[in-house]
């Protein structure tokens, strides 16, 4: 483990659960543990590169990103808090109905993962790792085909891997989403998320359900502007 992951994983919480606690998925046998808890004593041997790139590129300020801060402001709190939670999936043949099912289980676990309640089950975040998966179209085609589950929950489902093209918010070169391993990732819907919700209407819905009384003033804005854009041939 990296320096500066001992440093920001130094703080004890309150939170933080024994290393061999596991969460098991009904459908597709996923076991959820705690990645900056030590994950226990079997852990997977790429466990130490994903806590790396958690904590050296997620926590981290970047050149490309377009603004200050780390590249995701959400991954240092709850890396602190050891609510950084984690499942590898082995093997080549990882198809879509076994992806379905992890996306599924997730979407069922997640809000049960400790805490279920307090300020700090704001911070809970859930990757799951394919780590011999190629066929990075699988990742994207299940993303894309249960996001909206996610969504009308309040969550947020996303999809890393080596090579991942989507462009960053303020910067279209930057490739936030590029990691080094494979993934689908979950975490709570936060305010700053509206423009990667934008799109549909159902998923504005949800955003506002879930922020109405509390919208940043930014976000108020753009809104604003979207919907007093003027209709194509009005």
């Amino acid at each position: 483990m990296s320096i500066t992951t001992r440093q920001l994983g130094s703080e004890t919480s309150p939170a933080a659960v024994h290393p061999d606690f596991r969460v098991r998925g009904p459908r597709s046998g996923i076991e959820l543990g705690s990645l900056f808890d030590g994950f226990g004593t079997d852990e997977h041997p790429r466990a130490g590169e994903l806590r790396r790139w958690a904590v050296d590129f997620l926590c981290a300020p970047h050149e490309d990103l377009g603004r200050t801060g780390p590249v995701c402001p959400f991954a240092g709190p709850s890396i602190t808090r050891r609510l950084f939670w984690a499942a590898f999936v082995p093997g080549t043949d990882v198809g879509e109905d076994r992806m379905r099912a992890v996306a599924d289980d997730l979407a069922e676990l997640f809000p049960e993962l400790p805490p279920d309640s307090g300020a700090d089950a704001a911070l809970k975040a859930v990757v799951v790792v394919f780590p011999d998966l190629t066929d990075y179209d699988v990742i994207e085609r299940v993303q894309n085909e249960r996001k909206s589950d996610f969504v009308l929950q309040g969550l947020m489902l996303g999809q890393f891997y080596p090579g991942c093209t989507v462009s960053g918010l303020r910067n279209s070169a930057f490739r936030a989403l590029d990691a080094p391993l494979p993934m689908l990732a979950v975490r709570h819907m936060v305010g700053s998320d509206f423009p990667f919700l934008a799109a549909d209407r159902d998923w504005v819905l949800a955003y506002l359900k879930k922020f109405a009384g509390s919208v940043p003033s930014t976000v108020r804005t753009e809104i604003a502007e979207k919907l007093a854009a003027p209709t194509v041939g009005a």
